[in-house]
């Protein structure tokens, strides 16, 4: 079955590689099928011409960390977080590569702010974990952390970056290929995107109802 859709997506995105998205589709069927050679030459290709395209910084992100080579992936994943500043799982990441790289403040730095995010127990015992490693002369991390818990809902609201239209191609091919990979919110938005531009576009408007009822969202038509 993936051989299948992948000869498919691969034969539209060879005729339309200038300014198609099918790339990152493509490259996550070869990663899941183990092709991580494969994978990461598409993304390559396609980040040149969608650079801000963060769901493909981070999967070249896991490539390069698979390999171990750490530094590389920092750069990718740094740009994906910089992109979508409240994606969880693009700062678990983050925050796991600077770890292995051996740059602990900074996985700590990054945990501090997936704390903000969510108030769970496993970033407050990783930043314990990193102090301990590092062994600041600060004030003991246990009290910071219990710290930032108490203050959580005085911090500010994180602002996140605005994103241009023009950064993804919104068309119902896309949203349709998004939803059928499991990405419902990626197509949600581009459910969205098709909507700002054609008001009266039937199928995307059916479309992205019923995927807001689906997912519980219909508040936020």
């Amino acid at each position: 079955m993936n051989k299948k859709l992948i000869q498919k997506l691969e034969t539209y995105y060879e005729k339309h590689k200038s300014k198609s998205l099918y790339f990152y589709p493509i490259a996550l069927l070869y990663f899941r099928n183990k092709e991580y050679d494969k994978a990461y030459q598409i993304l390559i290709e396609g980040l040149k011409a969608y650079p801000r395209y963060a769901l493909a910084l981070l999967l070249v992100g896991k490539i390069l960390m698979m390999e171990k080579n750490y530094e590389a992936a920092l750069a990718y994943l740094e740009t994906a977080a910089n992109i979508q500043r409240n994606n969880t799982e693009a700062l678990k990441l983050l925050a796991e590569c600077y770890e292995k790289a051996g740059k602990l403040e900074l996985a700590g730095k990054i945990y501090e702010r997936l704390l903000l995010l969510e108030d769970k127990e496993e970033y407050k015992s990783k930043m314990i974990e990193l102090a301990g490693k590092i062994k600041p002369d600060e004030e003991d991390l246990s009290e910071l952390v219990e710290e930032i818990s108490e203050e959580k809902e005085e911090i500010p609201e994180i602002e996140l970056e605005e994103e241009s239209d023009d950064d993804e191609e919104a068309t119902i091919t896309m949203a349709k290929l998004y939803e059928k990979q499991g990405y419902i919110n990626d197509a949600i938005e581009i459910y969205k995107k098709i909507l700002k531009k054609e008001p009266d576009n039937i199928e995307a408007k059916e479309s992205l109802d019923r995927l807001l009822n689906e997912s519980g969202l219909e508040g936020e038509k």
